[in-house]
């Protein structure tokens, strides 16, 4: 549906379509049919068009003028299943919202920032070295073998852009498994989650922690004791990272400009480890982690004590941290709106992580008018090429990627396949990637679905029936229980929160109708209200024949309303 002109098959699809879509949902209503068209709309027109539009014959369509028939285009785009099923919100129309006084919440501005760390001439060649002993390993490795040493060397790879602690890390935990295979009692090692692909594959089917372990163990075999023990004391020659400089520089200069609070992201938990100390140095910064193993806060003694995920955002929130270090075990489900800066201390490969990690605090009732982003690279490396060149192209961070996301999420096995077939050190290799990545938002752009394209993206909202509850009737219907169908069990455990329990339930759950208690308690506490499963259907619980009178909905809502007298 992307072409203005479609051929006369197309064309002919998409009217069956349109007419579909009014058989299921109802005739298109004059408003939609007049913001549909737009500028171009006239009473003479917009009938022509339904009429043309609305005949299972193709003679009236072709019968349209070259204009008219532009329009009725424009309004079958305008009115598909998607359109129809979908309220699209996009942060442009949000910000438009509340221009135009529609919405009370601020929709905040993006500052995006990139920082290019240039390497010392000792960081450099080590680089430069893992590179090449990643690059000669696969490219020496059979066949058979490429799959298991490019998942372990892809780890080299991506841990070494994190930081240089979290590569030692990896290398002296594979020097170790290296010596225990060569044990009759040695024990093979588990594999750290962190470097199990999610998302960002890098492979075609992501491993499991158990296919992980296989292949890394499949992989030392071929991998050489002495290289990685010359690897490691080059490491451990090195001071502290570079790069933990920047970083240091620029949490100073967002206090400066007023922004007390920030989070810190990495990968890694070794990375998080290695920058935590350092960070905390500082006397008058107080820092906390999250990560995998849960929420850390540092006592007076200097060592570290595990806290529940609540308390980690209850201390945020109430000011208790200035700085939150976190690996993306934070991406889900912690939303800190009154935080207003974030730093990334590595860039995942799939930059759509990245926007998981922003999306941490830009979201709805932003404190701030502008949320700063921080990204932190190491310069002249084919991840920061493939940023830059997605930051031409498309504005990566600032705007709604919409058809581009399917390319983003290939770009984790693009840069993999170039760092393992080649070094990546000559500036035509990095001109090949940028071309790729440039090439690739072409096609996606010429040939994508694009979901902004096919739901209406109006200031006007159409009209829309009144809820028959809203939190405060649902709330009441937990304080009051009788009025709820038979079966169920609510129990009241504190001001915002109930016991849940219902037929086939091994036990209760926590519910709450307040959306802002349940995005505190997100992994304890479900939201109550329609569109839950556990939210009571009159029907879950016995046929429609067999419904007693007092379960009806209906019923219910008289047996509320009496309530709230």
């Amino acid at each position: 549906m992307k072409a203005q002109n479609p051929s006369h098959a197309s064309m002919e699809w998409m009217a069956g379509l349109f007419r579909s879509c009014e058989s299921a949902w109802g005739p298109l209503t004059p408003e939609d049919l007049k913001r549909s068209m737009g500028g171009e709309w006239s009473k003479l027109r917009a009938k022509n068009v339904l009429a043309a539009l609305r005949d299972p014959s193709s003679i009236p369509r072709h019968q349209l003028e070259t204009k008219e028939r532009l329009l009725a285009v424009r309004v079958m785009r305008a009115n598909t299943p998607v359109a129809r099923l979908i309220s699209r919100h996009t942060r442009a129309l949000l910000r438009a919202y509340f221009k135009a006084g529609k919405i009370s919440t601020r929709i905040a501005d993006r500052d995006v920032v990139d920082r290019f760390v240039e390497m010392t001439q000792p960081e450099r060649i080590l680089y430069d070295e893992v590179e090449r002993y990643i690059s000669e390993t696969y490219n020496q490795a059979s066949d058979k073998e490429k799959s298991a040493v490019g998942f372990v060397l892809t780890i080299y790879r991506k841990r070494l852009a994190s930081s240089f602690h979290a590569l030692r890390k990896t290398l002296e935990n594979h020097l170790e498994a290296i010596d225990a295979m060569g044990r009759a009692n040695g024990q093979p090692r588990r594999v750290d989650e962190d470097d199990i692909p999610d998302d960002d594959e890098t492979l075609d089917d992501a491993p499991d922690i158990d296919e992980a372990l296989d292949l890394e163990r499949q992989a030392l075999t071929l991998e050489e004791k002495g290289d990685i023990e010359r690897l490691l004391g080059a490491i451990r020659a090195l001071p502290p990272d570079t790069k933990l400089r920047h970083l240091l520089e620029e949490l100073a200069t967002l206090r400066a400009d007023g922004y007390r609070q920030a989070m810190v992201f990495t990968g890694y938990t070794d990375t998080m480890d290695f920058l935590r100390d350092h960070v905390a140095a500082d006397p008058a910064v107080t820092v906390m982690c999250f990560s995998g193993r849960g929420g850390e806060v540092r006592d007076q003694d200097g060592t570290w004590r595990r806290v529940s995920r609540d308390e980690v955002k209850r201390r945020f929130r109430e000011g208790m941290a200035d700085i939150l270090l976190c690996t993306d075990a934070a991406a889900e489900g912690l939303n800190f709106q009154f935080c207003g800066a974030l730093l990334n201390y590595d860039m995942p490969w799939n930059p759509m992580r990245v926007e998981q990690r922003i999306g941490r605090i830009d979201r709805l009732g932003q404190r701030f008018e502008r949320v700063r982003i921080v990204n932190l690279h190491y310069a002249d490396t084919v991840e920061a090429d493939v940023y830059c060149s997605l930051r031409d192209r498309i504005g990566l961070f600032q705007s709604v990627v919409g058809t581009l996301q399917p390319i983003l999420a290939k770009l984790p096995s693009l840069i993999a396949d170039r760092i393992l077939r080649r070094r990546c050190d000559s500036k035509s290799d990095l001109e090949t990637v940028h071309d790729d990545v440039v090439s690739a938002v072409n096609s996606a752009r010429d040939g994508g679905f694009d979901l902004d394209a096919v739901t209406d993206a109006d200031l006007e909202e159409p009209p829309r029936p009144s809820p028959p509850l809203d939190m405060n009737g649902l709330e009441l219907l937990l304080r009051y229980p009788e009025a709820l169908p038979p079966g169920l069990a609510v129990r009241q455990m504190g001001d915002r929160q109930w016991a849940f329990g219902a037929p086939g339930m091994a036990e209760e759950v926590r519910i709450s109708t307040d959306p802002t208690f349940v995005e505190e308690h997100p992994d304890t506490v479900e939201l109550w209200s329609p569109g839950n499963p556990l939210f009571p259907t009159p029907d879950v619980y016995a046929g429609p024949s067999e419904l007693p009178p007092e379960a009806r909905l209906d019923t219910i809502l008289q047996v509320l309303a009496t309530l709230m007298q």
